[in-house]
């Protein structure tokens, strides 16, 4: 009997240690931990990266032109240096622990500009048109959805695992993958420092930074 009541007490111990931390893990907040520049066709992205989605707050500013980025209940662990970039009209990135349970992000610009705010499953995207010619014909047809093979835009290493930023045609996104994830109708088999394998269902294809080529 005795020994049957130290192993309950032991089984609820560990009941309670075990809710305290799901407690503490849900009461920790988010962390901003990357902000990088992409130049896509008709756009210059800017991506955030965060632990987990974070409510936040824009404004653009003037004099110098810049747009804020606060994000809520979020620790900053990203350069406490700016970052130059070349992208216009985006000039560089910088950002800090602004005060306590906000960390902030400013876009620093060369102009002023309109953009747009997406959500995705890493974080945010501020979109920044690229400005149009006024002598391109106004009937130029737009990509097909879906048209054309997934590019690869970059690989970094996050946790000693490589990570893979590949644009997908069918969801016209670039979203940030792994080795086993899908990608359409493919999985990604490798990750290399500059070079991306595919297997697909007609055999594997194999994707370079700014290029790919079918193996």
């Amino acid at each position: 009997m005795l020994a049957l009541m130290r192993v309950a007490a032991a089984l609820v111990l560990i009941a309670l240690a075990a809710s305290a931390g799901r407690v503490h893990a849900q009461g920790e907040p988010a962390a901003l931990t990357e902000a990088t520049v992409v130049q896509r066709e008709g756009a210059v992205e800017v991506w955030v990266r965060l632990t987990r989605p974070a409510r936040h707050q824009a404004e653009m500013i003037d004099s110098p032109h810049r747009l804020v980025l606060d994000f809520e209940d979020t620790a900053y662990r990203w350069s406490g240096k700016p970052v130059p970039v070349a992208p216009e009209p985006v000039r560089a990135l910088r950002g800090s622990q602004f005060r306590k349970g906000v960390a902030r992000l400013v876009i620093e610009l060369s102009r002023p500009v309109t953009y747009t705010i997406e959500r995705d499953r890493e974080g945010l995207r501020i979109i920044f048109p690229r400005a149009t010619s006024a002598a391109a014909p106004a009937s130029t047809p737009a990509p097909r959805r879906g048209s054309g093979p997934p590019q690869l835009y970059g690989i970094v290493m996050l946790d000693a695992e490589a990570h893979a930023y590949i644009f997908d045609p069918t969801l016209r996104q670039v979203r940030r993958y792994r080795v086993g994830d899908t990608v359409g109708d493919a999985v990604i088999e490798t990750i290399g420092e500059r070079h991306v394998v595919l297997k697909t269902p007609t055999g594997r294809v194999e994707l370079r930074v700014e290029e790919s080529t079918r193996r």
